[in-house]
């Protein structure tokens, strides 16, 4: 007689074993790569701009390249991810992205770096929300929102090796070098995916073909539950009447998926504007270009702290509450940016606290989504919140791009780029209210 096995109960009476910190490791590379190369672009801008005699408003536009093949490839890879698993997803997105990184590195015009940025993208949007997802669906209830930082935290941390990666690669063998590295590191890791990362047992389970590829995760997770291939496993998802988008918005999930929407959108406009623009901003504002983009890799040091940080209070004292003040600090610190670019000191201070509560509260966001679908669209409901977050990353380089080049002041510039923090508050605050009623 066969055993019935409750994967989520499994899960959560267990301690995190060997098999889940290597999940979240595996993870954790792949998202130090996918910060490394969605940022490298801003640490090389000043560069290709003077070399393609590109306008301010052009590269906003360049930037904002790889953000919609971001969006593109979170659209595309996440409902895949949901029929069919989340390593495929994860194993073709790391190639897409590692190949035309590559490409970037002999673009010769300027079609052909906004085509190669593109396509890079999409490798980077199919990865971060199936890799956010893959954590969470090893990690048990308890601890979900703590791993899935941890492993989180490898974005801002690529971001951080890319600034200094970029200064000290760019003086000796021009930008090129910079992403011959972005592309050269995730083909590294096609290969260590493909043998060394499993496939989400809770997807498994909800698929319910697939024994003998569970019963061996089971094993390794909880070996006394006895887990055979013919053993029957559960899932507490049922199989989703609706499947893809519909699902985000049926059985009571409408407002939920649009107050989602809202806050990734907000937070991931001002984060991706500053990113995208510090290095440019303090360069015009007399730093050397190599220290102008070390001064901007701060925000990032403080967005490893912050998410961290954020992650035990969402614990603690719950997320609603956790990300409306962060949210709140974090309009207030950028604010702050256009006000200190005399000095280095105040500067470096500002941009930490604004990585801290902006980026932390990014990590927090992604907890929230994750918690707030259930396992047959919770891949889905991830990835398109991150996509609609990528409209946006879009905007938010090319509006930054056109007021540089409408000469507008420093000062009024980071000004407005607090607004769209302070609507991200108010919107967790509703989603927390609905959430409690």
């Amino acid at each position: 007689m066969s055993t019935t096995i409750h994967i989520d109960e499994l899960l959560d009476s267990n301690p995190i074993g060997r098999l889940q910190w290597r999940v979240v490791v595996l993870c954790f590379v792949l998202a130090v790569i996918d910060g490394f190369d969605a940022q490298i672009i801003a640490y090389v801008a000043p560069l290709i701009a003077d070399q393609f005699a590109l306008s301010p408003e052009v590269m906003g536009q360049l930037y904002s390249s790889a953000l919609l093949g971001l969006m593109a490839g979170a659209l595309i890879g996440s409902p895949v991810a949901d029929r069919i698993g989340r390593k495929p997803v994860i194993l073709v997105s790391a190639a897409v992205m590692g190949v035309f990184a590559l490409l970037t590195a002999t673009a010769e015009s300027t079609f052909e770096l906004f085509l190669y940025r593109f396509l890079t993208g999409l490798g980077l949007g199919g990865v971060m929300p199936t890799i956010n997802i893959l954590t969470a669906e090893f990690a048990p209830a308890r601890r979900r929102a703590l791993l899935m930082t941890t492993m989180f935290v490898g974005f801002p941390i690529g971001i951080m090796v890319g600034g200094v990666a970029a200064a000290a690669l760019i003086n000796v063998f021009g930008w090129e070098s910079v992403f011959v590295t972005g592309g050269v590191l995730p083909l590294l890791m096609v290969p260590v995916v493909m043998a060394w990362l499993p496939e989400s047992p809770r997807f498994l389970a909800l698929k319910g073909d697939r024994g003998a590829a569970l019963a061996q995760i089971v094993h390794r997770i909880a070996p006394e539950a006895g887990a055979t291939p013919e053993s029957r496993f559960e899932t507490l998802a049922p199989e989703q009447a609706s499947v893809g988008i519909r699902a985000l918005f049926s059985e009571g999930r409408t407002r939920i998926t649009l107050l989602l929407w809202v806050v990734f959108f907000a937070n991931l406009l001002t984060m991706f504007a500053i990113g995208g623009w510090m290095p440019t901003v303090l360069n015009e504002a007399g730093y050397p270009l190599d220290r102008a983009i070390l001064v901007s890799a701060m925000s990032a040091i403080g967005g490893v702290i912050g998410g961290l940080l954020i992650a035990v209070l969402i614990d603690r004292t719950g997320a609603a509450r956790t990300l409306v003040a962060g949210f709140v600090a974090a309009g207030v610190a950028i604010a702050l940016i256009g006000q200190v670019t005399d000095s280095v000191v105040l500067v470096l201070i500002v941009l930490f606290l604004s990585g801290l509560f902006g980026m932390g509260c990014q990590f927090g966001i992604n907890a929230l989504a994750s918690i707030s679908y259930d396992t047959g669209a919770r891949t889905t409901g991830l990835g398109w919140a991150l996509a609609i977050g990528r409209i946006g990353a879009i905007i938010g380089p090319v509006v930054v791009g056109t007021a540089i080049g409408m000469a507008l002041p420093v000062s009024q510039l980071f000004l407005l780029g607090a607004i769209p923090m302070l609507v991200a508050a108010g919107a967790v605050f509703v989603l927390g209210r609905l959430r409690a009623s």
